[in-house]
């Protein structure tokens, strides 16, 4: 069962789970058909069920999802025009700054399922923004260890991976991973763009390798009433996100 975090008879939001692409082509597991076949069992009829927005198969957290075409219009137009705010949590190697505010221009690599920067100039290239605070630190990746789950101390020693906060203000692409990972710091587990530590649980069986990044919170205006709608996605209670939420419980509240 997929978590619904809303339930609007305009909207949807729901907290996506790893390993699931957001949409796809029929016989593939995503996360319209199984929404789809999850809200018909309480229905008479198919289910509407539109995608404004898309995360990565191997990343969690927020996504809204249309009940309704007109919804899905105004939906679409919130996050072509900007109005949406899309928050991420992320654990990534290295000692990096305490924040930043980067921008790049990139484009996707011609039949690769990656994306590289190029120059303002180049063919296809789009503009990427993004902002970022570090939350904490450790020297080594949380442990998969019940004690570590439970851990009530913040993680405070200077090291080689860092939990930050990231504001995406533009939706490129791979954008995160490709950003961070041109500045030499990778998000852990993403091998396609140089990460050299795993990350999840040892014995987790998945189509390709989790990595550390979640979709945290959504901010955008309800499709009938204008209504500023803000939510928030827990990361998932199983290692690796558990120690997450021990860091800093009002991580997300203190960034308005």
């Amino acid at each position: 069962m997929i978590e619904i975090l809303v339930d609007d008879p305009w909207f949807l939001v729901i907290n996506k789970p790893v390993d699931l692409l957001t949409q796809a082509i029929a016989g593939i597991p995503n996360v319209q058909s199984r929404l789809i076949e999850q809200l018909a069992t309480t229905m008479t009829s198919t289910p509407f069920i539109g995608i404004p927005h898309r995360l990565d198969r191997m990343t969690s957290g927020a996504v809204v999802v249309a009940r309704n075409q007109r919804s899905l219009s105004l939906l679409c137009a919130q996050f072509a025009s900007r109005k949406v705010t899309k928050d991420y949590l992320a654990w990534v190697q290295g000692d990096i700054e305490s924040q930043g505010d980067w921008i790049d221009w990139m484009r996707k690599i011609p039949d690769v399922p990656q994306a590289e920067l190029v120059s303002q100039d180049a063919e296809g290239a789009r503009e990427a923004r993004l902002s970022f605070r570090k939350l904490a630190m450790t020297s080594e990746p949380p442990v998969h260890t019940s004690a570590a789950l439970n851990a009530s101390t913040p993680i405070t020693a200077s090291t080689p991976i860092s939990l930050v906060l990231i504001r995406l203000e533009t939706g490129r692409m791979h954008q995160i991973r490709l950003q961070f990972s041109s500045r030499g710091h990778p998000i852990l587990g993403d091998s396609h763009y140089g990460s050299s530590q795993p990350w999840g649980a040892p014995d987790r069986e998945t189509r390709e390798q989790p990595i550390a990044l979640h979709a945290a919170r959504l901010q955008f205006f309800h499709p009938k009433t204008g209504e500023k709608m803000t939510v928030h996605a827990p990361p998932p209670v199983e290692y690796p996100w558990g120690i997450t939420v021990k860091i800093k419980s009002n991580f997300l509240e203190t960034r308005e």
